[in-house]
């Protein structure tokens, strides 16, 4: 499942969750994890397999489960890590000073704002969290709403690249959404590094 998870490849995920079985969700979450811990795998190759095998609707359902638990046993790791085995000083960063010193609402926003940029490493998203202040539940929140409109956007981007025989403006239409989404995200995201500067 790791080599699985590693390799980035839709078809190899596809058959390693098919030949599964029953237990096919969990063995989906349990490629989703790896890939939160490793930090630097794209999931959206994940994304893919479960379309292919659960469908449109079925697949965004345990991609997002997937999704969100993934990110919560990363961070956890992630934080014990950081404190008790590397003991990395974080107070020295610019940005994470500025998370840190945010009440918990601005950090479940700041947190879901980034969590709503399609495309993104999801593990290097729960690595900067882990390197903040902001507590396990707000971290939860965060990472549930913010990855339902990236993911979902990322399915159906997904779904009409495998069938892109079927649907080429629908395509052309995800491309573009998903371009204003990023875009929007960014701009926000420089929004609130600048009000915090200032």
């Amino acid at each position: 499942m790791v080599k699985t998870a590693a390799s980035g490849d839709i078809k190899s995920a596809a058959q390693a969750i098919a030949d599964a079985g029953t237990p096919a969700i969990l063995i989906s979450i349990y490629i989703n994890s790896a890939i939160s811990i490793m930090g630097v795998v794209p999931s959206v190759f994940l994304t893919g397999a479960n379309v292919l095998v659960f469908g449109l609707y079925e697949g965004f359902l345990v991609s997002w489960a997937g999704e969100v638990i993934g990110a919560i046993v990363s961070f956890m790791l992630y934080r014990w890590g950081i404190k008790s085995a590397a003991k990395i000083p974080t107070n020295r960063w610019k940005l994470i000073k500025t998370v840190n010193v945010l009440p918990g609402a601005r950090q479940i926003y700041f947190l879901t704002v980034l969590r709503m940029a399609p495309f993104v490493p999801s593990g290097l998203i729960n690595l900067f969290g882990a390197l903040t202040t902001i507590q396990l539940s707000n971290f939860i929140i965060a990472t549930t709403i913010g990855k339902f409109p990236a993911l979902l956007l990322e399915t159906a981007f997904i779904y009409n690249l495998i069938n892109i025989n079927k649907g080429y403006i629908n395509l052309g239409i995800g491309i573009i959404i998903a371009a204003l989404l990023y875009f929007g995200v960014k701009k926000e995201l420089d929004r609130l590094a600048k009000l915090h500067q200032n």
